[in-house]
């Protein structure tokens, strides 16, 4: 008798535990799932920072030249060199 009751209690409680995994699997997954978008948002942000922090050490590493001083007149300026070609945009 106390032998088959243990066994009865034994698939009671390993009833118990496996739907009970089976229930916080269920509700954990559209916690995961926001948790996997969050971070494919971060590491998109992550890449970019990455990207202008690139462009930015490599503006520090030409400042003071001749090269970063062309760039800067004609970005800024708007200079142009003799024979270059001058493309306007009427569509403003």
């Amino acid at each position: 008798m106390k032998q088959k009751f243990r066994k009865y209690l034994l698939r009671v409680i390993s009833m118990t535990f496996i739907v009970y995994v089976i229930y916080i699997l269920l509700v954990q997954q559209p916690r995961i799932d926001n948790l996997l978008k969050e971070k494919a948002v971060a590491e998109k942000a992550v890449a970019e920072q990455e990207q202008l922090t690139e462009e930015l050490n490599h503006l520090i590493s030409i400042a003071d030249t001749d090269e970063y001083i062309e760039k800067m007149a004609r970005e800024r300026l708007g200079y142009v060199k003799p024979n270059d070609l001058v493309f306007i945009d009427t569509k403003d």
